[in-house]
């Protein structure tokens, strides 16, 4: 056990003297858990202070600061229930303990009589310490405290305080570690993932491209369908652009209802698998090839007005009327748009689920995806970068404060009183 002193449950008298006051007569005696008591005797003043090392959760591994309790006892100081033997100075009884105190800087001029110390007079009736009273126990409290510090046996007094709730911190210390290590174990899942992710967008970059098709000139129908399966016509498609826009189709479109103008497919834009999967689909065609823009030329129109707006659809299933797509949206005025009718809406998702059966259908489409994803694999890969520093300086952050925390409860578990072997407490039986 740390220190080489050991304390003594024998009292031994002393004398403290106070500033502008006689000195008051002391017996100091040490109680259990690290705590000792100093019952004073002096002019207008009588009682007994108990000087407590405190050892907060997570607090120092030794205890640098104390409480002083008013009373007898090596109980916790209760609001309202009176201790044996309260000091009683200038005929007020002061109850309660004050605040935290380091014995180091300890001086008169610090707050340490707070909300804790009153006056406790009869039930629950309590007083502000008056302020001659308040004087003079704060004299004797850095007085007490003083003295204490200078105890030969300090460092022993400190060790026994630990030693009484080393239970407790240890147990505190312990769950804070388990929660760190499903900390750390999700943090690992994490960088695993996201590794992985790292590997397949590396792998991609060195992916050869497959060819695409070239656009084909020449005009097809296709029947368009309302949902409920209502034959609304059919549309004229001509190819336009094959990935120029990395990984998309540009169609030009015409038919029943449905004014000419362009539309854009390709992969969907919002999944994270480094290969896109899914399609999106958007009216016009996007002005910048970073295809992230709402900046399109050539929007159709349906039922006579210009629609705008996309469509994501992360599956790789779609029929003639389903799944329903995004409501087209419709100008409402300088950079603002609303949705359009419900019979806009009905045409505008049936002529968009006909190009996607049509897109769908392509032998290149592979090639389309790849395309896309290599567009998007340098930025991305950027990204995975970055999580990936996050998650090892998290990583990090946690293995340190691991560390701390079993070393912690190492130490407190080491001052823990060993349980007696059963042959010695036959003997002692």
């Amino acid at each position: 056990m740390p220190g080489s002193v050991r304390t003594t449950s024998l009292p031994f008298h002393l004398t403290l003297g106070l500033p502008g006051r006689p000195s008051v007569s002391v017996t100091s005696t040490v109680l259990g858990q690290g705590q000792v008591r100093y019952a004073v005797q002096g002019r207008r003043l009588q009682g007994t202070l108990v000087v407590v090392p405190e050892t907060p959760i997570g607090g120092p591994l030794e205890p640098r600061a104390v409480r002083v309790h008013f009373g007898d006892g090596t109980d916790e100081v209760k609001a309202f229930t009176p201790r044996p033997d309260e000091p009683v100075v200038n005929g007020a009884r002061i109850h309660g303990a004050t605040e935290s105190i380091n014995p180091a800087t300890i001086q008169r001029s610090h707050y340490f009589l707070a909300s804790r110390a009153v006056v406790l007079r009869h039930g629950y009736d309590t007083r502000r310490i008056p302020d001659g009273a308040r004087i003079v126990t704060e004299a004797l409290v850095v007085a007490v405290v003083r003295h204490w510090r200078q105890r030969p046996d300090r460092r022993a007094l400190v060790h026994a305080a630990v030693r009484h709730r080393a239970a407790t911190h240890a147990a505190h210390e312990r769950l804070k570690a388990r929660a760190l290590e499903e900390d750390l174990a999700a943090v690992h899942a994490d960088r695993a993932t996201v590794r992985q992710h790292s590997r397949q967008l590396a792998g991609l970059v060195r992916r050869r491209q497959p060819p695409v098709q070239a656009p084909r000139t020449e005009p097809v129908r296709l029947p368009i369908t309302a949902s409920d399966s209502t034959d609304l016509g059919a549309l004229t498609v001509r190819e336009l652009e094959v990935d120029v826009l990395p990984g998309r189709v540009v169609y030009e479109i015409s038919g029943p209802r449905v004014g000419r103008g362009q539309v854009t497919l390709g992969p969907d834009i919002y999944g994270s698998a480094p290969l896109p999967g899914g399609l999106y689909a958007c009216w016009g065609r996007p002005t910048n090839p970073s295809w992230f823009t709402k900046d399109r030329i050539n929007m159709p129109t349906v039922n006579g007005v210009t629609v705008h707006g996309g469509w994501s659809h992360p599956g790789r299933t779609v029929t003639a009327t389903s799944p329903n797509t995004s409501k087209a949206q419709v100008p409402a005025g300088p950079g603002r748009w609303v949705s359009a009718s419900p019979l806009t809406h009905r045409r505008a998702a049936a002529v968009l689920r006909a190009l996607a059966v049509h897109f769908t259908s392509r032998h290149d489409l592979e090639a389309l995806r790849i395309s896309a994803g290599k567009q998007n694999a340098e930025r991305t890969r950027a990204r995975v970068a970055e999580e990936l520093d996050r998650l090892r300086r998290r990583e990090a952050k946690l293995t340190r404060r691991l560390r701390q925390h079993r070393a912690r409860e190492a130490y407190f578990t080491a001052h823990l009183t060993p349980a007696p072997s059963p042959a010695t407490s036959s003997r002692a039986a």
